[in-house]
């Protein structure tokens, strides 16, 4: 069989062991009672994700892409829907009654350590501060366990005080220079069977990247 034929078939069988392991999850309800669907984000999600892009604020974009995004190029649509489901993996929220795109969480594997990934999540602004992005967050940890990544990374903004204080109440995160006037953070992802201690410290982390408080460099690869 052709090289890139089975890269293909590998790549679609991954994308079907993640959908079929997150169709077993079914609706997760949310702190304030809210039922939404999360599912792996998929190639024909492109309209839904620049639809939800335009409903984030200028500030929720700014804090997301490190720049001033009016618009996800066509570029950047690609790059962000079309997924292995191993290296790269993104899951969406979906309003199970609007059938609309509530939010996004992804991680993309190190290039330099492959246990370990930059993620984000962006959540709409009327949806945040509900629970959403640590349903999202917790969906992603668990993929990326499945998927061999033990560690998850992200930039903070060095004048960000209040947030590399918080980060530091949560015992050892190991912290190198970023760019751009950041800092990049990094956390374990606990086990699946983690301690409560575990679990807090990534449920800080959730609530850090759902308000905004964590930037990821992840939208803003693929060019026009």
């Amino acid at each position: 069989m052709p090289r890139h034929k089975a890269d293909v078939l590998d790549t679609e069988d991954r994308a079907a062991r993640a959908i079929g392991a997150l169709e077993l999850r079914g609706e997760v309800q949310l702190r304030d009672g809210s039922p939404v669907e999360i599912r792996p984000l998929r190639a024909d999600d492109k309209a839904g994700l620049a639809a939800g892009f335009a409903r984030l604020s200028e500030l929720s974009r700014y804090r997301r892409f490190l720049s001033l995004t009016t618009r996800l190029t066509n570029g950047q649509l690609a790059y962000l829907t079309e997924l292995d489901h191993h290296d790269h993996e993104a899951l969406v929220a979906i309003d199970p009654a609007s059938r609309h795109g509530l939010g996004v969480a992804r991680y993309v594997r190190s290039r330099d350590d492959p246990r370990e990934a930059e993620f984000a999540v962006a959540v709409a602004d009327d949806w945040q501060r509900r629970g959403l992005g640590t349903a999202l967050l917790r969906a992603l940890a668990a993929r990326a366990r499945e998927e061999g990544i033990t560690r998850f990374t992200a930039l903070v903004q060095a004048e960000n005080r209040s947030i590399q204080a918080l980060l530091q109440t949560l015992g050892p995160v190991e912290q190198r220079p970023g760019e751009g006037g950041t800092i990049e953070v990094s956390l374990e992802v606990p086990p699946e069977s983690g301690t409560g201690e575990h679990l807090r410290k990534l449920a800080s982390w959730m609530r850090a990247a759902a308000t905004g408080q964590l930037n990821s460099r992840l939208g803003g690869r693929g060019g026009s």
